[in-house]
């Protein structure tokens, strides 16, 4: 009888510390789930420069500004003998247009860089620059037409003019430092705007160089 106590006493113990030794395990394996948990929230909670990419993709081609205008000039094809304009050979049109030209960045390079610790996006512009450029071809009025029966004016004539007035205007734009100032500070206020709009990035600080 007291050995079947004995036998009985040393199951209650093993039993016990097999329980114990399963509760721990337990309480470990359940401390490691926690673990994981919290880690997957701190990924969730840090951006990178996808997280921004992918933010600011809807914007595509960053058009910030759009310049209209209206302009005055003459086109004029002659004939010319040592220099000189030969009579009763001059094309001559006086004629206005009209048209708009798009400034302002490509997103694609535009350089991020993210401190999750410090929570701020550091955003490098590129420079801004022309986008697209239509003449209004509804709005190309002439006001005075000269023909010479000597001149024949061709069609491939007027493209180019086309071409050097687009050029002409694009150059005399970029050198307006103000429109150009302007784009860049557009641009900063639209990349803003979509950054704070997002629940990822409203509370990091931006900071533009």
């Amino acid at each position: 009888m007291k050995k079947v106590s004995i036998i009985i006493g040393a199951l209650v113990i093993c039993l016990l510390a097999g329980g114990f030794a399963g509760a721990k395990l337990a309480g470990r394996n359940k401390k490691s789930l926690i673990e994981k948990v919290a880690d997957a929230v701190e990924e969730k909670s840090t951006i990178d420069v996808r997280t921004i990419e992918e933010i600011l993709q809807p914007a595509g081609d960053l058009v910030t500004q759009r310049y209209y205008y209206t302009d005055i000039d003459t086109f004029e094809n002659y004939k010319e003998l040592l220099g000189a304009k030969l009579p009763l050979t001059t094309d001559k049109v006086v004629f206005t247009y009209s048209g708009v030209i798009s400034a302002g960045i490509v997103l694609s390079r535009v350089e991020f860089e993210v401190d999750n610790e410090a929570k701020k996006i550091i955003i490098k512009l590129p420079q801004a620059f022309i986008l697209s450029h239509e003449i209004d071809e509804d709005g190309f009025t002439a006001y005075e037409v000269k023909n010479s029966i000597f001149t024949e004016t061709k069609i491939h004539e007027y493209s180019a003019l086309m071409g050097s007035l687009k050029k002409r205007k694009e150059g005399e734009l970029l050198k307006n430092e103000d429109f150009m100032n302007s784009t860049v500070e557009e641009a900063k206020k639209v990349i803003a705007s979509f950054l704070h709009s997002a629940t990822v990035t409203a509370d990091y600080t931006i900071e533009f160089q």
